[in-house]
Formats: structure tokens, sequence, C-alpha cells
């Protein structure tokens, strides 16, 4: 289980960061909410299936999310962070406590 809190951790690692703007950076922000809401639907999806594959899905996620990093758009990636996490709370708080928490879970 101190694996599993790990790899959390690391996947549910909050990114921050300022800029982006315009038209351009609002399509790219509603985009990211779009398929952050996504990856989270199938991480909750798959939740009870095992351990391996909510793995994948959180990995995946990140990696959705690295997209905007790539593309130098923080505002994006922040953006897709936050609905990401609170796409899970509202739909798995259990799910959500373990994964957000992991961070000083591990520190016990």
């Amino acid at each position: 289980m101190r694996n599993f809190s790990i790899l959390l951790c690391g996947a549910a690692v909050c990114l921050t960061a300022c800029g982006g703007g315009g038209e351009m950076g609002n399509r790219m922000a509603d985009e990211a909410r779009q398929r952050a809401e996504t990856a989270a639907a199938n991480v909750v999806a798959n939740d009870s299936v095992g351990l391996m594959q909510l793995q994948d899905c959180i990995l995946q996620a990140k990696a959705e999310q690295s997209e905007y990093l790539l593309l130098g758009d923080t505002a994006a990636a922040d953006t897709f962070d936050v609905a990401f996490r609170q796409y899970v709370e509202r739909h798995n708080p259990r799910l959500a406590s373990e994964m957000f928490n992991a961070a000083t879970a591990h520190k016990r």
C-alpha cells in the first residue's frame, strides 16, 4: 500500500503556475478542463477494477496534463489539475482522499 501511496503522491502533485491569456488561453483552459474531467472519470470508473488499471489511468491523466506543460501553457496545466481534483473529489471522495492526501500520509 505504501508504494501505491507514493505513486499516487507523485501522480497527484499539483502543478502551479501563471501565464496564458487571451482567446487562445481560454480555449486551452476549456480544453484542459474537458480533458481533465474525462481523465478523472476514467480514474473513478477504474477505482474498483484493480490497482494496476487504476495506476495506468492516473499516469495517463498526468501524461495528458504534461502536454500543456510541453506547450508552455502552465495555466492550462493548472486548470487540468484543479478540474481533475474537483471531479474525483465530487464523484469518489474516498479515492480523492487516498490520492490527494498521500503526500502527507506517507510521512506519518
